[in-house]
């Protein structure tokens, strides 16, 4: 019924849902296809071998050495929860947020402004993994579930109750994923945060943005931002 290459297509960004007459949930069951598929027929793109190999062995899907992951911090002097347990936020960094070159400086520049507001926060360094997302998407639950216990056992045994998040995936995945799973956070994504503490006067923006802003994307992307981005519409020129 469904084609090898539609399964494997969808990026389950749920856009077909918003537009969908008679709100039919396909993500759900196009996961539990590529779960069929992964687990029991072993019959899914092998591109993804190395992704899922980087899962299992360092906790991130370009198999970096998992020592690595708090090297974006080394100059930045961000306590680990190992080292102070007590703080008020976790920040959770991500996989993208700890490798990917581009996304790294995001992670810098958070944590800087959450010094500069004197927010108590840490992060979990090299005890922190991928939240597992990916290999849900792909239909590797098994492999889902054992990093989800993980993470949420590493989470509970620190006692975190608020985390910020910059990754939507991550996001997504620690507020609702985990909590069916034994892991109740408060997760708040750091654009939030951050306009909270504009509100509030712990941050000052030295310049002021006037008048209408224009995003040019890819017309392949709108439907994507459409549904991600807080149900806000764009439009691509």
């Amino acid at each position: 019924m469904i084609a090898e290459d539609t399964l494997w297509a969808c990026t389950t960004c749920r856009a077909c849902e918003e537009v969908c007459p008679v709100t039919i949930e396909h993500v759900p069951r196009v996961i539990a296809m590529r779960q069929g598929q992964t687990m029991m027929a072993e019959a899914y793109p092998k591109e993804l071998n190395v992704a899922l190999k980087g899962l299992e062995r360092n906790g991130n899907p370009w198999g970096i050495g998992y020592d690595k992951r708090a090297d974006w911090a080394a100059d930045l002097n961000i306590p680990t929860m190992a080292e102070n347990p007590d703080v008020e936020y976790l920040l959770w960094v991500g996989c993208a947020g700890s490798f990917d070159d581009r996304t790294k400086k995001v992670s810098v520049s958070l944590a800087k402004i959450l010094q500069k507001a004197g927010i108590k926060f840490a992060i979990l360094g090299v005890e922190e993994k991928c939240t597992g997302d990916f290999a849900r998407r792909v239909g590797n639950e098994m492999l889902f579930q054992m990093m989800a216990l993980e993470n949420i056992e590493t989470l509970n045994g620190y006692n975190v109750k608020k985390i910020i998040a910059a990754c939507p995936h991550c996001l997504n995945t620690l507020k609702h994923d985990y909590a069916t799973m034994g892991g109740n956070y408060e997760v708040i994504h750091h654009s939030e945060f951050i306009q909270e503490l504009i509100k509030s006067g712990k941050i000052q923006i030295n310049q002021t943005m006037q008048g209408k802003v224009t995003i040019t994307i890819p017309a392949t992307w709108a439907a994507t931002i459409t549904c991600t981005m807080s149900r806000e519409r764009f439009y691509s020129r």
